[in-house]
Order: C-alpha cells, then sequence, then structure tokens
C-alpha cells in the first residue's frame, strides 16, 4: 500500500510494543477509512501478522500505570490516543470489534485486579464487542461495566470532541 493515484494514504501509524517498549507490529489506518496490519521484516514491512505476537495496544503504559486507576477499553487506537490525552488510562485490541480474544491472555497481567471500564461506539458491533470483553474479563479484573456515554457522538473521541473531560469520564465511569 502507498499514496497515489487512485490509492489509499497512510494517515495514521500505530504501535503495538511488547512489555519491554519493543515494537511487535503496528496497524496502519488509510484514506479512504481501512485498516491493516504491518510486521518488521529486515529493514522493510511484511503486510501480515505470521509468527508475531498479539499484544492489547499500549501494553507497556497499561503495565506502569497505577494500580488504583480505572482502565478504560476503547474499540479503537485513536480512541486509545484520546483518551490518554485526558490523563487516564486506556487500550484496545488490534483489528477493531469482536477481538478481544486475540489479546485476552497478555491483557490479563495489565488488567488483574483493576477496575476496567469498557466504552463501546454507539453501534451494535460496539456493544457486541464490549459484552465480547466484559465476559472475557470476568475472574480476571476486580470490576467490569459498561459505560454508554451520552450524546449523539459515534464513540468516546466523538464525545471528547463535544468537550467530554476526564473528570467527566471517570464520573460517568463511577455511575455506571
Amino acid at each position: 500500500p502507498s499514496s497515489g493515484a487512485g490509492r489509499a494514504k497512510i494517515v495514521a501509524t500505530y504501535d503495538y510494543c511488547d512489555e519491554h517498549h519493543e515494537r511487535l507490529f503496528q496497524t496502519v489506518r488509510f484514506d479512504p477509512k481501512d485498516f491493516r496490519q504491518r510486521r518488521p521484516d529486515g529493514g522493510t514491512w511484511a503486510w501480515n501478522l505470521h509468527g508475531v505476537r498479539r499484544v492489547p495496544y499500549r501494553l507497556p503504559e497499561l503495565l506502569e500505570a497505577e494500580p488504583g486507576l480505572p482502565v478504560f477499553i476503547v474499540e479503537g487506537e485513536k480512541d486509545v490516543d484520546n483518551v490518554r490525552k485526558l490523563g487516564l488510562v486506556a487500550t484496545c485490541n488490534p483489528m477493531g470489534a469482536k477481538k478481544w480474544h486475540l489479546v485476552a491472555e497478555e491483557a490479563a497481567a495489565g488488567l488483574r485486579a483493576r477496575q476496567v471500564v469498557i466504552v463501546p461506539d454507539k453501534d451494535r458491533e460496539g456493544l457486541d464487542h464490549a459484552a465480547q470483553v466484559r465476559k472475557l474479563l470476568r475472574g480476571v479484573a476486580a470490576s467490569v461495566c459498561v459505560l454508554e456515554l451520552p450524546g449523539d457522538g459515534k464513540d468516546v473521541s466523538d464525545w471528547i470532541a463535544a468537550g467530554g473531560t476526564a473528570e467527566a469520564l471517570v464520573h460517568l465511569a463511577g455511575e455506571a
């Protein structure tokens, strides 16, 4: 994939790193909207994840976060980065909705005995994803709740863009 006439253009890359901050793979966002994964391959990229360990996005930060802080699980990397800009702990899995099972074991270390708040996108896929994550975190996290945000936005990034704050998100999570 590359830029050019009639081709998709890379608009963002999201590094997935192991607990030692070593990059394992990237999710690449294209315009028009599309996502693909790639892995380092001898100075270039291989557009597959063959033999690559799947981890949650921002795994090192998740493992290093203060244990008393809630962890927000959202649907995509852009949402994670926007929640993190508020000063909160957030993560997601690669490859979109209903793929938490790909990282469930890897995520367990960072989520064990934590308060987890799942913030789904406002669509059927998002709600199904939240249900899957909640089920897979039973017996791992100290508590798990699903927070459906108020307002007309599609996701937590829209909610933040409409004026949502860290304090409001934490308050809503407490009520959920």
